[in-house]
């Protein structure tokens, strides 16, 4: 499972959706990447790697602009 999201600017943390598979992942945080485009209380966008049943670890970031 590949979580994606984005930091705001107060550090919260906004999970977008949950995807199977790195292609999956990809197209999502395009699509989000797109949608999110003019925000500028986003710091970056993410993807996070499921690394046991509770806990996540991020793998990536994305800058927004």
């Amino acid at each position: 499972m590949i979580r994606i999201g984005y930091v705001k600017n107060d550090n919260n943390r906004v999970t977008h959706e949950t995807v199977q598979g790195a292609p999956n992942a990809n197209i999502s945080i395009a699509n989000l990447k797109e949608s999110k485009s003019g925000d500028s209380t986003i710091l970056y966008f993410y993807l996070e790697q499921q690394i046991s049943e509770l806990e996540w670890e991020e793998y990536a970031s994305v800058d927004p602009l």
